[in-house]
C-alpha cells in the first residue's frame, strides 16, 4: 500500500498538508488527490470523505501520520496530505 503513495508523493511536489487545507483545496479544485493517515482521528477521515463527496479526487490511505509526516518533509505528524493538481 505505502509504496504507491511513495511514488505518488515523490512525483507530485506541489502538496497541501492539514486537514483545513486539504479541505479548501478540494473545494476550489485544486487537489486531484488525497492521502490520509489510518492512525488518524476518525472525524477527519470524515471531514475529508464529505469534502471529496463525488468530486472526481482520489482518495488514498497511508500507514501512520508520523511515517506520512516524514514522507512529505516535515518534522512533525501528518495526517492528510493532499496533492495539487498542475493544469
Amino acid at each position: 500500500m505505502s509504496t504507491g503513495v511513495n511514488d505518488l508523493i515523490a512525483s507530485n511536489p506541489d502538496r497541501l498538508v492539514g486537514l483545513k487545507q486539504v479541505v479548501r483545496g478540494i473545494a476550489d479544485g485544486s487537489v486531484w488527490c488525497v492521502i490520509v493517515s489510518l492512525d488518524c482521528d476518525d472525524f477527519v477521515k470524515q471531514k475529508v470523505e464529505e469534502a471529496i463527496g463525488n468530486r472526481q479526487v482520489g482518495l488514498k490511505y497511508f500507514d501512520t501520520k508520523s511515517k506520512l509526516g516524514a514522507l512529505v518533509g516535515i518534522e512533525v505528524p501528518a495526517a492528510v496530505v493532499g496533492l495539487l493538481r498542475h493544469d
